[in-house]
């Protein structure tokens, strides 16, 4: 196979698989009353991690900060997740879940983990192709 065609032939898969997680995930967001940016959002919220600044979630997200802003709203009015001062520097805004956001989370995880393309993956393909999406995602290229 050409680069040309290996280069499309993986944009057409990694396309598919996307297609294939959102259908696969449609109904455990609906049950959890999320959209797909507010599920995404949520997924990132890791609470035993530091809280991060809106404008670094919206780097992870690739997503414009403004975005942030609107989704932080949405979970904000759940009762999921609420904007506080960054521990360090309280100029910065960051976005934490409350209880109720940790046991949404918790569930959403459940929801990923059951309906994953990648459940007949052994341990050791799914960190292999951990490790090659990350390096295909990397900014530093």
């Amino acid at each position: 196979m050409a680069v040309d065609e290996l280069a499309a032939s993986l944009l057409y898969q990694v396309t598919a698989l996307a297609g294939e997680v959102a259908g696969r995930m449609r109904d455990g967001l609906e049950r959890l009353e999320l959209t797909g940016p507010t599920a995404n959002l949520v997924w990132v919220l890791d609470p035993d991690a530091e809280p991060q600044p809106l404008r670094k979630l919206a780097g992870l997200l690739r997503c414009d900060p403004s975005n942030i802003s609107l989704l932080s709203a949405q979970l904000e009015e759940r009762g999921l997740a609420e904007r506080r001062p960054h521990p360090r520097d309280g100029r910065v805004r960051t976005l934490v879940l409350t209880g109720e956001g940790r046991e949404v989370r918790e569930r959403l995880l459940a929801v990923v983990a059951r309906h994953s393309p990648f459940v007949g993956l052994g341990a050791e393909e799914q960190r292999l192709l951990h490790s090659l999406l990350a390096k295909a995602l990397a900014e530093d290229r």
